[in-house]
């Protein structure tokens, strides 16, 4: 796992914080930015955790080419699409901490 996750993030608080960047975001293009300014990530640790988020398949890249947008200056325009799994993530989180 990524220092950013592992020092910084608790993975359930970020993938949180992604769902509602999406669900706030009228194009899917705005939620990265949003997330990188919410948590002062720098394009090289935005880059490593978007990587993660796909090995872990937490977000889903199948209606485009994410090569394109996996280097700087591109990474703020990342289409975020939270995959079932992490979305299944949350509700197991939220369900818990009740």
């Amino acid at each position: 796992m990524t220092n950013i996750v592992k020092d910084r993030l608790p993975l359930e608080k970020l993938l949180r914080e992604l769902y509602t960047a999406q669900q706030c975001s009228f194009f899917m293009e705005d939620a990265m930015n949003k997330i990188m300014n919410r948590f002062s990530l720098s394009e090289e640790q935005a880059i490593e955790l978007t990587k993660l988020l796909m090995e872990k398949e937490l977000i889903s890249t199948k209606s485009f080419l994410p090569a394109a947008f996996l280097r700087p200056r591109n990474i703020r325009s990342f289409p975020i699409v939270l995959s079932t799994k992490a979305i299944n993530l949350i509700k197991e989180s939220s369900a818990d901490s009740k």
